[in-house]
This record gives structure tokens, sequence and C-alpha cells, in this order.
């Protein structure tokens, strides 16, 4: 059987390209890393981290010359945006929030670890699997941060999150390419956080969100969706992705996201372990009865990759669902028999609600135990998605201390 993309030509992108692809790096944001390890070692780039979350007024003048410049020409950056675009992709954020939450985290996060190549950089950097819930707010936050209305405008709190995103790498990418201790297969895996695993990154919150939307029959027109890709071929620009690797219309974005999993998809050990800690993270959100909710998303999301019909939930060896696998495919035909009878599905739309709620409030509440440094939801969207008053006065007990998603340390 043909595949969808199979039909589409000319075809922007080719194995060719995508393996020289993975040879570059980031030319802007590395050599501020290089110079400040260079210069003020470990201790240097941790000031730098910390400087950066703690203060959202950029640049500040307690970062040097070299790192003020970088954070000036990343703003300069920042293209000029068709506002009513970039609004219309901003209010499905708005409406559907919650649900984009929860396809990023049953979804996107461990399709991202069935990469054989680019999840051997996320299993490196420890703290992500031994510490997965982390790795969900940061998730949540940047998604938060770029998708609310402002977040990208050149001041915006969205692009000065994905500025330090954007540093962050570099700053792995630097001590992964210097680690005598365990040498980097460059060979085999290309560079560290090179720009075909950065194009899949940018994938997987853009064409893979409106991917798993569908699934749940979230329907968006087509101009609704190229409003959601606009907006994040932005984030794109500012994280550095290669302007050659970002789609401008949903047959570009569909066509790079066959190809890179064509090329990327494979079981590994490294992927199976990044898996294990994210359904542990996800059960700390969602205890109780739907605790084994992570386990039926992922097998309803992954049991079959669309095009390369593989078991994606089987490779990433996810533990077979309980009873809660009966959640997403009720949803699913009651929401596919609504569809042919030519309703409204209020019941599907409820429970998705429901279950995607949960887990936005499970986050705040595990941030007010003490769990996470910082998560924060605009007033508006608490409004507008409806959260809880508990998960509301939780979070108001404990109120965040940073605005940013980002954190590391590097020694």
């Amino acid at each position: 059987m043909q595949n969808p993309v199979a039909r589409m030509q000319p075809r922007r992108w080719t194995h060719a390209f995508m393996d020289e692809m993975r040879w570059k790096m980031d030319p802007l944001a590395d050599p501020v890393i290089e110079r400040l390890f260079t210069e003020g070692q470990v201790d240097g780039v941790n000031r730098l981290m910390r400087t950066l979350v703690e203060n959202d007024d950029l640049p500040s003048s307690r970062l040097p010359p070299y790192v003020q410049e970088y954070l000036a020409r990343t703003q300069a950056e920042v293209p000029r945006l068709d506002r009513e675009k970039l609004r219309q992709g901003q209010e499905i954020f708005e409406r559907f929030g919650p649900e984009v939450m929860l396809v990023l985290g049953f979804y996107s996060l461990p399709a991202s670890y069935a990469a054989r190549k680019g999840v051997q950089v996320l299993y490196r950097t420890g703290y992500l699997h031994k510490h997965p819930v982390r790795r969900i707010f940061e998730t949540a936050q940047m998604v938060l941060d770029v998708m609310t209305e402002g977040g990208l405008e050149p001041d915006g709190r969205g692009v000065r999150t994905v500025q330090k995103v954007r540093l962050m790498h570099s700053a792995v990418r630097y001590m992964i390419r210097h680690d005598t201790r365990n040498p980097w297969d460059a060979q085999e895996l290309g560079e560290p956080v090179n720009q075909e695993d950065l194009a899949g990154t940018l994938m997987t919150f853009s064409f893979v969100v409106l991917e798993g939307l569908k699934m749940l029959h979230i329907h968006l027109t087509p101009e609704q969706q190229e409003s959601w890709l606009y907006a994040w071929a932005a984030v794109g620009r500012v994280l550095g992705v290669d302007p050659k690797l970002v789609p401008t219309s949903m047959d570009e974005a569909r066509q790079l996201t066959f190809l890179i999993r064509q090329r990327q998809i494979a079981a590994s050990p490294e992927g199976v372990s990044m898996t294990a800690s994210l359904v542990e993270g996800l059960r700390q959100l969602m205890p109780g009865l739907l605790d084994g909710l992570p386990e039926s998303m992922i097998h309803f999301f992954l049991d079959q990759d669309q095009w390369q019909g593989l078991n994606v939930a089987d490779m990433l060896k996810v533990p077979r669902p309980d009873w809660t696998f009966l959640i997403p495919h009720t949803l699913k035909h009651i929401a596919g028999w609504v569809d042919r009878v030519g309703d409204t599905s209020v019941i599907a739309a409820r429970l998705l609600r429901f279950l995607s709620k949960n887990l936005v409030e499970g986050m705040l509440l595990l941030e007010s135990r003490g769990q996470r440094t910082s998560f924060s939801i605009p007033k508006h969207l608490w409004e507008r998605w409806a959260l809880e008053p508990a998960a509301r006065f939780a979070s108001r007990m404990n109120p965040p201390t940073a605005s940013s998603g980002v954190h590391m340390q590097v020694a």
C-alpha cells in the first residue's frame, strides 16, 4: 500500500540532505557556550543558566557581553509575523490547551523516544530519565509560554524561554562532545542535538500534536492547522532550526515527519528506559483510579504508526494497559458514532476534557508539594480551562519562584 507522502511531488527533503543535517549544529549558540566553558569553566555555565532562569528581563547586566549579544541577535531573528494568523494558532491552544498537553505527554514525548538516534542525547543527559516529571513540566511550560498571546512578540516570554532552551541544547552538545569517559559515536549518530533531531523535535510540537488531536476527534479546519504550524515555524527560527528544515505547509510538515520517522524509528534500550521513566512520571500526575491511564493512552496513540504499521508502544515495551484502556477507545467510538450521525459529541468532549484537566491539575498539585520549582499558567487560561479550585489553591500556597521551564545543572 502506497503511503500518503509518496504521492507528494516534488520531495523537498532527501535522505542525502538529512544525512548532511546530522552533522550540522548551531553556529550562533555554540560559540557562546564554548567561550563560557573556556573562560569560566563549569561554574560559569551554571551561573548563566541560573541567571537566565531567574530573570525574565533579558538581556541582564549580570550576563557577559557576548551572551547579551546572542540574546539580541536571536531576538532580532524573530520573524515578522502575520498577527491574525498567529492569533488563530494561539486561540487553538487557548481552546484546547489541556488536550494539547495530553497529546504531548502521551504521544509526542514517547514517540520522540522511539527515534533510536535522537534518543541517545536525551538518555545521556541523565536527569531526564532520573527526574521524568521535570521533563513533562519543562515541555508544558515552554508550550504555555510560546502559545499564550504575546509570547512570540520579540520581547515575549515565549521567545525568552526558547532562547534559554537553545543555550541549554548547546551546553548539552558541548558536554557530550567533550566527554572523554564516554566518547560520543559521531560516525554512527551524527553530532549531538543536530539539525535533523531539532527538526524532529519541532515536528513533535507542531504536526504530531495536530495528528494526536485528530485521533481524539478534535477536528480543526485546514486554516486552523496551518495557523498552528505557522506559530511553531516561528518557534523553530528562534530555536535555531535551519530554515531549510522548517515546513511552510501541512503537506511539507507531513512529508518531513514521515521521512524522519522512516529514518529514525527503531528499538533501542535507551528508548525503552526513557519511556519507562516517562510512564512513572505520568503516574505521579494521575494517581488513584487513573493510575494505569498512561500505559493505556500511549498504547492508544502508538499501537500502530499510521504510515509504517509499526507497533511503537510494543517497541518501547510499554506495559499492557489495565481496564483504563476502555477510556480512550470508548471516547473514540462515541466521537466516531456522533460524527457519523452529524451531531456534536458533548459526552466525548466532556470526557476528554476531564482526562486532560486531570493531567494539568496533577501538575499543579505536584508542584505545590515541592516537586518542582516552577509551573506557571496565566490567569485567563485558569479561567478558560475551568481548572479546579483545589489545584488553584495549592498553587497559590506555593507560588512559582521562576517563570521559565528551563533548569540545568552542568556539574
